[in-house]
């Protein structure tokens, strides 16, 4: 009973700056567990999501920067991934800005995309608008699903739910997202192996 009550002071008091760090490290597994915590009531959905934009926006932009100012070296001196670049290269050029907002949920190229973007010369100050807009849009669902993951084991268990159900449940979200990402590239692997019809 004391552990538990010592881990819920932690995370009211310091919930909300790890979910920014755990979101500029890592993403959805963090910003699951935060919401399932938000439907305990330790923590604030709204600061959840705007704790999780903030430090996905971090992460935005110290790729977008990266890809300015030393991405296209970076890519040339690694010619074996010159086909994905060519592939991700004509996104850039054909959907733009929409890319920028979109790309946190682009499976296996969220973080190759702010650095061709940055290297691609996009405008600095637009990048900044559109990837705070899709840093917020990413937190919000993301944490809505986090908060939706809580209140399912609650209503499953059929009673109020603990840290540890949400541990649980945030190792089985994680999980599931990795399967899903391994599936995706399997299929695109497959697609880009098979001859091409005369």
């Amino acid at each position: 009973m004391l552990a538990r009550a010592m881990w819920e002071h932690l995370v009211s008091r310091w919930g909300y700056l790890a979910i920014a760090l755990g979101t500029f490290v890592e993403g959805e597994a963090v910003l699951l567990s935060a919401g399932a915590l938000a439907h305990l009531g330790l923590l604030s959905w709204p600061l959840v999501a705007l704790s999780a934009a903030l430090g996905s926006l971090g992460w935005g932009q110290t790729w977008f920067f990266l890809g300015r100012h030393h991405g296209r070296r970076f890519l040339e001196q690694r010619p074996k991934y010159a086909g994905h670049v060519r592939v991700l290269q004509r996104w850039v050029d054909r959907y733009g800005g929409w890319l920028v907002v979109a790309f946190r949920f682009i499976t296996g190229a969220a973080i190759v995309l702010p650095v061709l973007i940055g290297a691609s010369g996009f405008p600095k100050g637009r990048f900044f608008v559109l990837d705070a807009l899709g840093a917020l849009i990413w937190a919000c669902v993301f944490a809505g699903a986090g908060f939706g993951l809580g209140a399912g084991l609650r209503g499953v268990l059929g009673r109020p739910i603990g840290l540890p159900e949400v541990a649980l449940a945030a190792l089985c979200g994680v999980c599931l997202l990795f399967l899903v990402t391994r599936l995706v590239r399997a299929a695109r692997a497959r697609a880009g192996s098979r001859p091409s019809s005369p």
